[in-house]
């Protein structure tokens, strides 16, 4: 709608007495409400004639066609101009924060209700397994790759193929777009879609989650696989003698 066709809606909502909400916050997913303000009608003063009596009323055809009107549209002009003073205040209010340079910007409505979720995810494909492991602010090392594949053969000795692992990575969020939604449902919703489009397409009969961190972030997702814990092959790369729980742990 138009902003002419805005005011004119307000003005016709303000005659009839209908009351006027506007939105205190953005939701999310909705679409940015654009707000605006009637401005105060002049109070303009009827000449009398002169041979009218000072306490007679005038007669018009706007207050004999009011006595026909039913209660609920009827509005006092009390009731009318405190109707104009609240949406005159609430958009001030608008306009207002708007004016702030460290405001943000009306486009993306501020939802401090719940915090954002911030995880990355390193996924390899190997040996017939999806493997996980948070990478946290660090790159994944080509070590790390090295001791999956080499973990992944292990597991298959003797028929394990040579088949180079495929290794991608899984971010969240995905965007920084607030409507719709940053939060840890949102996450573990969208990282379960993606694990089970991987081991679906891969064909993999186990999830192998590399570490606490991974551990925490599917433990209640529901795959369509058997799932294992190991130690992050960061830690087994830094302290060798981990290898023995991993080992320990990949032939439970």
């Amino acid at each position: 709608m138009s902003a002419s066709g805005e005011i004119n809606r307000l003005r016709y909502l303000a005659a009839m007495g209908v009351p006027i909400y506007v939105t205190r916050r953005a939701l999310p997913g909705a679409a940015v409400t654009a707000k605006y303000a009637l401005r105060a009608t002049a109070q303009i003063d009827v000449m009398k004639p002169s041979g009218t009596a000072p306490n007679a009323a005038p007669a018009s055809p706007t207050n004999a066609s009011s006595t026909h009107l039913s209660p609920r549209t009827r509005t006092s002009p009390p009731a009318a101009q405190a109707l104009r003073e609240s949406l005159r205040k609430d958009v001030g209010q608008s306009a207002t924060a708007r004016s702030l340079p460290d405001t943000q910007s009306s486009s993306t409505p501020i939802n401090r209700s719940e915090p954002v979720t911030r995880f990355r995810l390193a996924v390899v494909i190997c040996a017939g397994r999806l493997w996980l492991e948070g990478l946290g602010d660090e790159a994944l090392a080509q070590e790390q790759v090295l001791l999956v594949t080499a973990m992944g053969r292990a597991l298959t000795h003797p028929d394990g193929g040579d088949d180079a692992p495929a290794v991608t990575e899984f971010r969240w969020p995905l965007h920084d777009n607030a409507q719709l939604g940053l939060g840890a449902e949102e996450a573990a919703a969208t990282l379960q879609g993606f694990l089970y489009r991987q081991i679906e397409e891969h064909a993999c009969v186990e999830l192998i989650c590399l570490g606490d961190s991974s551990k925490a972030l599917v433990a209640n997702l529901q795959v369509p696989c058997a799932r294992r814990y190991a130690p992050a092959t960061r830690d087994v790369l830094e302290n060798p003698l981990l290898k023995r729980d991993i080992w320990t742990a990949l032939r439970a």
